[in-house]
């Protein structure tokens, strides 16, 4: 028995040691295709390779050119900015870059991407058009950066990357929006390109690696979050370089990674103050629900297209055991070492994002994802190029891509044809029909930064509860009004003085009323209620208390429907309503 088993482990280990030879040589002769990857075939199947290689550029051009087309169809459909948007043109507008440094730490990202913004809004304009064309060009780079990536793979054209790009909603819905998510996916996707090529050169060339630090440091600069998947595609890089005993090569890695994650630590006298108030946006995401959001990240239907992920990942790994075990018998494999440095780096990548999710304490959204789907995508694109080379395998690629390209339109249309918020047209009835010694409320306070950039009215308003600053996201302020013992005293006060002097009051975000058996919802200052530092908890309790007053006095209640056409979609959280109360008894 022993002996079985020691010769069964020795036929594997011989099978794996051939897998990742290098000087092997190939069975039958070896044939560039047009973007340099190198194919192992007999003479006779020449012409059916080139009949392949035509059939994928054209799949690839007809997969780039719908993304392009529903690009285009988002940035005509989003139209306004929701609050995360208006929050990050408002920190690039600010009067001076050093209010810019010193209130970075409010919204999600780096200073550079701020200034990016900055510098975009001085040449072209904040207007909305303007700015949606800045999502569509980041969108634009996304896709770029899938071609760029099969140049410096050397891997053919990149179906199955652009394949689940095209059916990936919360690329074209979040990836466009005015934010540095959709620019920090694209960075990550060429830093793993630009990381990944050093392994192609026998010795890492200065320009090569010149390259690497500076995708890098722009990759992290623009999204904190990308500083934890360039660890994991260091730490790939440097597995395969310890495979061929290349210590020199490991250790110039090693560097690019430790220079460019020490540009981060300038950030850290900021973030740490921002712990004193980010207690309020911190949940307790578990296992299972980071799992079901990741799915909703990876597109709609929320079923079908996860599904389609875990296909083709299952069936790639079945692929790369059946050629690993082939190997031994002379089917050759190319690029067998960007194939392990992918499915590296997609390991590590998900466990890296799962610890710092876990850790970080935040509840995600869909969007808090697309670094990631982007990167494994492009891991997943890499080792299909490298994997089906043979001829049934590079057709199930094309049917692949082709099944991607019908289904795109149909699986994207309702997202991408979605109005991102309707705070702005909230905002113009309110200027249209309030008196200019009207009240106007809005909730929750975070609608108070869209409201500001879109209402010119002149009758005053203010948030629930009353914020001084609506131009970021200042949950400081949201925390000083958690903890006081009267924060509505003088929203209650500036409600009954206006109904009683027969003026309106406007609720921008309508009314929120409790069971009439239950009344509104009483909270002490945080934390001592059970929902301890719930922003929203506390926001919902003071919306009740002042709606109830309000329709307990008032004579007249009223909704006020928005002008939008019955058929338009609004983004579900960026949606808002309207209601109107005057009178006094």
């Amino acid at each position: 028995m022993t002996s079985i088993a020691a010769r069964s482990s020795q036929k594997w280990n011989s099978r794996w040691n051939a897998f990742f030879r290098t000087d092997r040589a190939p069975f039958g002769p070896e044939l560039p295709d047009q973007v340099g990857r190198t194919i192992y075939q007999g003479k006779g199947s020449t012409k059916e390779s080139d009949l392949l290689t035509k059939a994928e550029w054209l799949l690839g051009l007809l997969l780039t050119a719908t993304i392009l087309s529903l690009l285009l169809v988002r940035a005509f459909h989003a139209e306004a900015l929701s609050r995360d948007e208006c929050a990050a043109v408002q920190l690039a507008g600010m009067p001076s870059l050093s209010d810019l440094l010193c209130n970075f730490q409010h919204e999600a990202f780096p200073p550079l991407f701020p200034f990016i913004v900055r510098i975009y809004t001085a040449l072209f304009g904040s207007t909305d058009t303007a700015l949606r064309v800045f999502g569509f060009c980041v969108g634009c780079l996304l896709v770029g950066a899938s071609w760029i990536n099969s140049r410096l793979f050397r891997s053919g054209v990149p179906l199955v990357g652009l394949g689940l790009l095209s059916l990936n909603t919360t690329f074209f819905v979040w990836g466009t929006t005015i934010r540095g998510y959709g620019l920090g996916s694209a960075l990550i996707v060429l830093m793993f390109g630009c990381v990944g090529s050093l392994l192609l050169a026998s010795t890492p060339t200065p320009k090569r690696s010149v390259t690497a630090i500076l995708v890098c440091l722009f990759g992290i600069q623009v999204l904190l979050y990308n500083s934890i998947l360039l660890i994991a595609i260091v730490a790939s890089a440097a597995v395969m370089f310890l495979f061929r005993r290349c210590l020199k090569h490991v250790l110039v890695i090693s560097t690019i990674c430790a220079v460019v994650l020490s540009t981060l630590l300038a950030y850290v006298p900021a973030y740490s103050r921002a712990r004193d108030w980010n207690i309020l946006v911190r949940g307790a995401p578990t296992s299972y629900s980071l799992w079901k959001h990741w799915e909703v990240a990876l597109g709609n239907p929320a079923y079908n297209i996860p599904a389609l992920w875990y296909s083709i990942a299952i069936g790639l790994v079945g692929i790369l055991v059946f050629r690993t075990y082939k190997n031994q018998a002379g089917q050759f494999v190319p690029h067998r070492e960007l194939i392990w440095f992918a499915v590296i780096v997609s390991g590590l990548s998900i466990i890296g994002c799962y610890l710092f999710l876990r850790i970080l304490g935040y509840t995600t959204r869909a969007w808090y994802y697309l670094a990631l789907i982007c990167l494994i995508g492009a891991a997943l694109d890499l080792i299909a190029s490298s994997l089906c080379t043979p001829a049934w395998l590079r057709l199930v690629r094309l049917g692949l891509g082709s099944a991607a390209l019908i289904a795109a339109p149909f699986a994207d249309w309702s997202a991408i044809t979605e109005r991102q918020t309707n705070i702005d047209v909230a905002a113009r009835m309110v200027a249209a029909q309030a008196a200019p010694d009207d009240l106007i409320l809005v909730t929750p306070w975070q609608f108070g930064i869209p409201f500001q950039r879109y209402y010119h009215g002149t009758a005053p308003w203010i948030t629930i509860p009353s914020i001084a600053d609506h131009r970021i996201h200042r949950y400081d302020l949201m925390k000083a009004k958690m903890v006081s013992p009267h924060p509505i005293d003088d929203l209650g006060e500036a409600v009954r003085s206006a109904l009683i002097s027969g003026r309106r009051v406007w609720f921008v975000g309508g009314l929120n009323l409790p069971p009439p058996e239950d009344g509104p919802m009483v909270l002490p200052p945080a934390p001592a209620s059970r929902f301890k530092w719930d922003n929203r908890a506390y926001t919902a309790s003071w919306w009740q208390q002042l709606s109830v007053f309000a329709i307990s006095h008032a004579n007249k209640v009223d909704t006020v429907p928005l002008s939008l056409p019955e058929s338009t979609r609004i983004n579900e959280l960026e949606q808002t309503s309207l209601a109107v109360v005057q009178g006094w008894h």
